[in-house]
């Protein structure tokens, strides 16, 4: 009876773990979101670069514009934990997970580390080389390569606007590698399987960071970054919404109410969590969605290396280019076909023949491709 009717009724909504069998397990918008994310990125820092931390304060006062700043690194997080925790799923294993964690990560950052050591450091430093060479701050620069942040290599870029750093991006490792220890303990302990179990962490994470919030802690510094706290619950919360995929219902009206919550809720401190889950739920939208970049671009992955080499070629534009030129508009327009430029070599020498190892890897290990069935509650 009525059976039109009925059919429009039980008709199923299109939720996230639709969407991602549809597509063979991968959500087909997320390499393009990263690519606009590190864009972003690229952008707000060509904003500051050439006026230094002064600027940048007085930029991100103005609340619209912190608009522009806050939620750029969440975002990425979250990225990161909705995806890894997939990817983890699936490995089941800590070494196997671990592995290929280090096969993304580490090929092309010690290319950059070492490119920056050994090429830009000589040819822009203000020591002879003897002095830089022997001085104690280029060999602690290789400690980037493992997650030891270090911004400084000698008698470089002393009197830019934002003095001698060389790759301030790189503090993300230490947080980044901190949510894979996280992610480590969860498969270790076979967390990462259970939705309750993982779902129970993500809840008290986010109740301790409320808790931090309301005794007057800061999640974001003086100029709008985000600090490594709000990082990795960014992350945590990431990875909790992968194992909710079966009950995320995606809808354009849904993604439109989250960006308002997200811009509101960025306004006022004690909201950030609130402020967190709509980025989320945004983040996951786009990421399954179908979305095209431009043909030079595609079936390419160059967020990693827009974030890898954007900000020392930001720096070396500030530093080499006439004070007449120098503006954060022909830093971008110059210095972002560049980066991007560079972004597409790591991809293709290092990058992608790396992508093939960890496929053949794959290939001679056994690896649970029955993602969704993790989905269900445990």
């Amino acid at each position: 009876m009525f059976p039109e009717l009925n059919q429009s009724v039980s008709r199923p909504r299109s939720t996230a773990a639709d969407i991602l069998e549809i597509n063979g397990g991968t959500g087909p918008g997320f390499d393009a979101l990263r690519f606009l994310l590190s864009v972003w990125v690229f952008t707000v820092h060509a904003m500051f670069i050439c006026d230094g931390a002064d600027a940048a304060e007085a930029f991100v006062a103005n609340p619209l514009h912190s608009l522009l700043v806050k939620p750029a690194l969440p975002m990425f997080f979250i990225v990161s934990g909705y995806l890894v925790a997939g990817s983890a799923i699936r490995t089941k294993s800590v070494s196997t997970f671990l592995m290929f964690r280090v096969l993304r990560i580490m090929p092309a950052l010690t290319i950059e580390v070492a490119l920056s050591a050994l090429v830009l450091g000589p040819w822009l430093t203000e020591k002879t080389f003897p002095e830089y060479f022997s001085d104690p701050l280029f060999a602690k620069y290789f400690l980037n390569i493992v997650g030891n942040v270090q911004f400084f290599l000698p008698g470089l870029f002393l009197h830019n606007p934002v003095p001698g750093a060389v790759n301030l991006n790189l503090w993300t490792l230490k947080p980044e590698f901190f949510c894979y220890l996280f992610i480590s303990t969860m498969i270790a302990m076979k967390f990462i399987f259970s939705r309750k179990i993982y779902t129970l962490v993500a809840f008290l994470t986010i109740v301790l960071s409320a808790v931090y919030v309301i005794r007057g802690g800061q999640l974001y510094n003086f100029v709008g970054v985000a600090d490594w706290k709000i990082l990795i619950l960014s992350f945590v919360i990431g990875g909790c919404a992968f194992h909710w995929n079966d009950g995320l219902v995606m809808s354009g009206p849904g993604a439109l109410l989250a960006v308002l919550i997200a811009a509101g809720a960025t306004m006022y401190s004690p909201l950030i969590i609130l402020h967190l889950l709509a980025l989320t739920y945004i983040v996951i939208y786009i990421g399954t969605r179908k979305m095209r970049l431009p043909g030079i671009l595609r079936d390419r992955d160059c967020s990693y290396g827009i974030y890898l080499f954007g900000f020392p070629i930001q720096q070396t534009m500030v530093y080499l280019l006439p004070s007449d030129y120098r503006s954060g508009l022909v830093v971008l327009l110059v210095g972002l076909p560049l980066t991007l430029a560079f972004a597409m070599l790591s991809w293709t020498f290092v990058e992608e023949p790396v992508s093939r190892l960890k496929a053949r890897i794959k290939r001679g290990i056994q690896i649970d491709t029955r993602w969704r069935l993790k989905l269900r509650p445990n």
